[in-house]
Parts: C-alpha cells; sequence; structure tokens
C-alpha cells in the first residue's frame, strides 16, 4: 500500500489529475480499512482459545486477507509492466523542440495578447506530455 501511494506523486503529472488520483487511492484505502471488520462474523468465531482455533475457525476472513496481499503486488507488477511499455514508446517518439506554447492574457488596460509560455508552467497530464516520464 505504501508503494501504491507513492507511485501516485510520481506516476501522474498536472495538479487536478494528481490531486484526484490521490484522493481515489486515498478514499479506496479508507473504506477497505473501514469494511475491514465486519468480515469477521459472529458465525465465523471459535469455539476454542489459541492461535490454533483463531486460523481454523476463522478461515473465511483469513482466505480474504491472503488473497489480497496476493492481488496487490500482482497489480502492481501489471501497472510496472503497462508503464515500462508507455515509456519505451515514448522514448521512440522524435524529440519536437519546436513547439511553441501561448496562453492568452488579458493586460491591465483589458487587451488580450499571447504569451509564449515554457512546457513545463503548463498544467498537462501526464497522457498528454509526451516528454513525462514515468518513475519505475
Amino acid at each position: 500500500m505504501v508503494l501504491a501511494l507513492s507511485w501516485v506523486t510520481s506516476a501522474t503529472a498536472g495538479h487536478t489529475k494528481r490531486v484526484v488520483t490521490n484522493a481515489a487511492i486515498l478514499s479506496g484505502y479508507c473504506i477497505g480499512n473501514a469494511a475491514g471488520p465486519f468480515m469477521w462474523k459472529a458465525q465465523y468465531k471459535p469455539r476454542t482459545v489459541g492461535i490454533h482455533a483463531l486460523l481454523r475457525n476463522y478461515h473465511v476472513p483469513w482466505a480474504i486477507i491472503g488473497a489480497c496481499c496476493v492481488v496487490c503486488p500482482i497489480l502492481l507488477l501489471a501497472i510496472r509492466a503497462i508503464l515500462v511499455r508507455e515509456n519505451r514508446i515514448r522514448d521512440a517518439e522524435p524529440i519536437d523542440d519546436n513547439e511553441e506554447y501561448l496562453i492568452e492574457r488579458i493586460t491591465e488596460d483589458g487587451k488580450r495578447v499571447k504569451v509564449k509560455v515554457a512546457k513545463e508552467f503548463l498544467d498537462m497530464t501526464d497522457r498528454q506530455n509526451r516528454d513525462f516520464r514515468y518513475v519505475l
């Protein structure tokens, strides 16, 4: 989970997209933690005392926890593979340094003027900015 949380900030570009992605990840994490205790139903309660009784009788919750512990790393490895492929595609694209980015500004006297802006200052997402490379 810590790896997924740190990956959110390094694998997304654009302020709004980063904030929304971070909020979605944290919301899912919080909902999962809030719903987790409801897996431990009374019907799975151990009849005897001891660690073996806990592990043997709470088989459904332990199976769900085990499945989550297996699925999460698999998902992270799949995401990494997708990001590696996307970085290779972007590395193969020709570099276009001649692009000019113009934004429209309104001066104090009300005139509209076009101003040249560096690409870094545009709020472009990782999909829009082809120069962005995903951190692996």
